[in-house]
């Protein structure tokens, strides 16, 4: 039996802390299918708990599952922060309490090794990931000490479990710490969380096998032939004889330094992921992967893929879980790229470090332009004492300070022979937010060094005087204008300049009058940030990518919303987010910021994505549609076209003229009198994860006063209005209180009716983001306007009767506010009103409103919902890219977006009807020929701008319904730029009307 008692350790031996970081470790090799035996060491494991790193104050020993993360296992808790170290900053040292875990099995060498082990076979312990360090024992040996808690990392065990007195089960340890040096160079904007999080396996290596194999396989454009050379090596670095097998070329060749030239090939893209089957083999080992031939090349201020230039539609990436966090679930690779791949993105970046094997094949697989990038971020450094980013620490960070320098130069070195072989990347990034300074200057060097066939970047580059290609985060549209022009004003060059002095670097006046950067592509790194209900003009952004060559596009922050399923203290089922653990520090939701909800629900921002990167431009006219092929390689013939020229009631197929990549042409569209032209793009048949008849593009035209004329009712005889002796009013079917309000309209009551100047704030409006626009508004009251009745008069008009109100929404300590009309008109059928908000002069030129609308309540709580108009997901004025008019219905359920953190959501754009049923007291229809938007809500604003989470939310028996004659557009300023002044909603009169009807649907 093996020894249950804990290894011993050297009090002394601080070996968390030490730089150059992890101990033992053979050098970083690609990860390979091999046929050479191994065991999986996942499962259950013995493990203890503690707060020293030393191991002194280690719990009972309990069972912990593995991959896992111990905080999602009931053991301390997970712990978000955006930038700030949620430890002191003391390069190299950690504090003493250091949650600690100490993981243990048994591991018994398979009997069927021994030959193999006899003939000098090796064993090797390979970890996929541990964060963020782990010392090693064997039967209470050392073995080693990782370093890079996503980067593989494997020691040679074959002495300590062959040693001719050592039993067949051995005793492994494995002492995990949460803190250590590798912290400072791994704050990445997710949850801190520990432990064993990847797979553990015993790799049996066999003599003469292939330890390390480096596959290039070349493809030129001109002559559409392919190259590739395939090196193996052993486990000393040096070249092993072996073959290399291609099926699908007939090709069997020694490998070698020297390139084969294989003939035509298909070359594999993003559009088109052919990939080959090749084996390389020795006499004792046989390694299968896929490869696929490509050529990736900066050509001046072009990047290309296989001789074409290439617009990333991309997306960051993080691994994350509801459950488990951001450990190891295979399922989710391949999920996160089927829903990639449908929603039209065609790249990624891995940030910010690499991710699990598993994303990149699928990648490979399905077809997704990769950034790798290394796991290396030291946004910390950026932050003083009061935790703004003025860059005071840089001077000490890891980008500057050479005690850093071997271990991120051998991180970089470490993740690019792993994934070398991977068709998908086109390009090396070495992290992310780690400033600039001579470290990073040498990564990116050590990155060539070992790989020069793909371009490196790496935004904090600023002015990419030491990398290939320039990248910003973030920038505006009219900085990425400016770079698109390649003329920068000097404000914008100020601010460039800047941002590197933030690094404590010496930049000399002028440095960006005429900078590298201009003269190589340009793409956002991360753009757009995707917080709750956002992100906004995304169709500007992309507009930009058509109009100037070098803007190569980008990637969105981000994938998904990093919510962890928990519960609140009242017992709801919510997703957490910092705060939500008992954290003293923490940055909040600032971690649910996807195009994906937790559960992996598409947002609405996913779906205005799609539209906006879709590989087709539509743009529809009365009689002709124009279509703009935006592939690099592929023409349109594998999609299907169709019209409707009755609002989607049914459609008819279009023939398309071939037309290829890059080309436009106009198709006649049929001739008809109605108000709506859609027309759609499907897939003919399925491709990789998008299936057969999957919608690519949908785009419109609406004839607005045909749409008008359409939608305007008939309308009976004028009914006068007449009033009561409590003061009340009746008009028709409806009735108003002694103030003017609106109570009731046939067997309907109506509640809390009136304008409404007000939504509960975006993610992008909240304090914490450059746009606090939520302080501004609840500063001067507007979440809490109070009305005041001016006056209520009965008219009798030329066209007709009215009751016309007259009242004030005022802001408690100010004289801020606007003045109301209400002019109500009914016949025997129904009531109608034109609403007329004209807010103070005095307001503030700088402070948008929210919205300008009227909304009100209804007891009978209907819960279903059919509407024209804009659809099936929500919009706002920079968002609903992909929405159509048409005929619409939904359940009130699904009219809501749950957002992590409740703000204002599903609104639909320019409805003209809508009709609202399945309460108890009838149904209701509305009907605005002039088109508003629509919301309807199992709860009200003010609900949603109490809680703090969507699943506290709960209905009170009342159907919320808002009209927006103008709304606030969403921006990305939770870290990116506010609304454009074309989506600013400005303190401006505006008239609206609508009408209200009971209804027997």
């Amino acid at each position: 039996m093996t020894s249950t008692a804990l290894p011993t350790t050297d009090p002394t031996d601080r070996w968390w802390e030490e730089l150059p970081a992890g101990r033992n470790r053979l050098r970083g090799r690609a990860h390979l299918h091999s046929d050479a035996a191994q065991l999986s060491l996942d499962g259950t494991w013995d493990f203890r708990y503690g707060t020293r790193a030393d191991g002194s104050d280690l719990g009972e020993s309990a069972e912990i599952e593995v991959p896992g993360l111990w905080q999602l296992q009931g053991y301390g808790a997970p712990q978000y922060t955006n930038v700030i170290y949620p430890i002191p900053r003391d390069v190299p040292h950690v504090p003493d309490e250091n949650p600690t875990g100490h993981y243990s099995r048994t591991v018994t060498v398979p009997a069927d090794w021994a030959e193999q082990l006899s003939g000098g076979a090796r064993v090797l312990l390979r970890f996929q990931g541990v964060d963020s360090a782990a010392k090693v024992w064997i039967d209470g040996k050392e073995i080693g000490v990782t370093a890079g808690s996503r980067l593989t990392q494997e020691f040679d065990v074959t002495d300590a479990l062959t040693a001719a007195d050592a039993p067949g089960e051995h005793r492994l340890d494995v002492r995990v710490v949460q803190w250590s040096v590798n912290t400072y160079v791994e704050d990445q904007d997710m949850w801190w969380a520990s432990g064993i999080f990847r797979s553990v396996d015993l790799l049996l290596r066999p003599v003469g096998g292939i330890h390390d194999l480096v596959t290039v396989a070349d493809f030129d454009p001109a002559t559409r032939r392919g190259t590739l050379r395939a090196t193996a090596y052993d486990a000393t670095g040096a070249p092993l004889a072996a073959r290399v097998e291609v099926p699908g070329l007939e090709l069997s060749s020694p490998t070698g330094e020297d390139a084969l030239d294989v003939g035509e090939v298909r070359p594999w893209s993003a559009e088109d992921p052919h990939l080959y089957d090749v084996t390389v083999r020795t006499d004792s080992e046989t390694v299968g992967l896929k490869i696929g031939f490509r050529r990736v090349e900066v050509d001046g201020e072009i990047f290309r893929v296989n001789g074409e230039r290439i617009v990333f539609r991309g997306v960051n990436r993080h691994e994350a879980d509801p459950v488990v966090g951001r450990a190891q679930q295979l399922e989710n690779q391949d999920l996160d790229v089927a829903l990639m791949k449908q929603h039209n993105l065609n790249a990624v970046r891995t940030s910010h470090y690499p991710p699990h094997q598993r994303f990149l094949e699928v990648c490979d697989e399905a077809g997704l332009y990769v950034i790798c990038e290394g796991d290396f971020e030291t946004h910390g450094f950026h932050a003083d004492s009061t935790w703004g980013e003025d860059g005071s620490g840089a001077a000490e960070g890891p980008a500057q300070n050479p005690l850093f320098e071997e271990s991120l130069v051998e991180r970089s070195d470490r993740f690019v022979r792993r994934d070398r072989n991977h068709a998908s990347i086109v390009l090396w990034s070495i992290g992310n937010e780690a400033a600039s300074g001579p470290v990073t200057e040498a990564m990116v060097a050590q990155v060539r060094e070992t790989d020069s066939t793909r371009p490196v970047i790496y935004e904090q580059d600023y002015s990419a005087s030491y990398v290939d290609v320039f990248s910003l985060m973030y920038s505006t549209v009219d900085e990425t204008e400016q770079i698109g022009r390649r003329e920068l004003t000097p404000e914008y060059q100020d601010k460039l300049t800047g941002m590197l002095r933030s690094f404590a670097l010496d930049v000399p006046e002028g440095s960006f009058a005429n900078p590298p950067a201009l003269t190589k592509p340009f793409l956002w790194i991360e753009y757009a940030h995707a917080m709750g209900n956002g992100a906004g003009s995304l169709k500007e952004y992309m507009e930009l990518t058509e109009k100037y060559p070098a803007l190569h596009g980008g990637f969105i922050w981000e994938w998904i919303d990093h919510g962890l399923e928990t519960t609140d203290a009242e017992g709801n089922r919510i997703y957490g987010y910092g705060g939500d653990f008992g954290e003293r520090l923490h940055d909040s939701n600032f971690v649910a910021d996807g195009l994906v909800l937790p559960d992996r629900t598409p947002s609405p921002a996913l779906l205005d994505a799609k539209h906006h990167y879709s590989p087709v431009g539509l743009a529809v006219s009365p009689g002709s549609v124009r279509l703009t092929n935006r592939y690099a390689f592929s023409d349109l013939s594998h999609l299907r076209a169709e019209v409707s020229l009755d609002a989607q009631a049914s459609w008819q197929e279009l023939e398309l003229p071939q037309i290829a990549p890059g080309e436009t042409a106009e198709v006649a569209l049929p001739e008809h009198e109605g108000a709506t032209t859609t027309v759609r793009l499907t897939t003919r048949e399925a491709q990789g994860p998008v299936p057969s008849g999957h919608l690519i593009v949908a785009a419109d035209h609406v004839d607005s006063e045909r749409l008008r004329t359409e939608t305007v009712p008939s309308a009976g005889a004028a009914l006068a209005p007449q009033q009561h002796e409590d003061g009340s009013w009746t008009l028709g079917p409806a009735r108003f209180d002694d103030l003017g309000r609106l109570v009731g309209l046939g067997a309907l009551e109506i509640e809390q009716a009136g304008v409404d100047l007000y939504r509960a704030p975006v993610d992008n409006e909240r304090s914490r983001t450059r746009y606090p626009l939520e302080a501004r508004w609840k500063r001067i009251g507007l979440d809490v306007a109070r009305r005041r009745l001016v006056e209520i008069t009965a008219e009798d008009a030329a066209d007709g009767a009215a009751l016309v109100v007259r009242s004030r929404l005022g802001l408690d300590g100010s004289a801020l506010g606007a003045d109301v009309t209400e002019r109500w008109s009914a016949d025997q059928d129904g009531l109608s009103v034109q609403v007329t908000v004209s807010p103070s002069e005095i307001w503030p030129q700088d402070l948008p409103l929210p919205r300008i609308g009227w909304s009100f309540a209804l007891p009978s709580a209907p819960d279903h919902v059919e509407y024209s108009g804009y659809g099936p997901h929500e919009s706002y004025p920079d968002t609903g890219g992909g929405t159509t008019f048409a005929a619409w219905s939904s359940s009130l359920a699904d009219f809501q977006v749950p957002y992590v953190f409740p703000q204002e959501n599903g609104n639909r754009a320019h409805v003209v009807t809508a009709v609202l049923s399945g309460g108890s007291g009838g149904a209701l229809e509305l009907r605005s020929p002039e088109g508003l938007g629509l919301a309807v809500r199992p709860w009200s604003s003010a609900e949603l701008d109490k809680k703090a989470h969507d699943g506290a939310l709960r209905p009170d028996g009342r159907t919320w319904v808002t009209l927006s004659a103008a709304l606030q557009g969403v921006g990305s300023a939770a870290c990116g730029p506010e609304p454009l002044p074309q989506y600013v909603l400005s303190a401006r009169e505006e008239t609206f009307s609508f009408r209200l009807a009971p209804s027997q649907a």
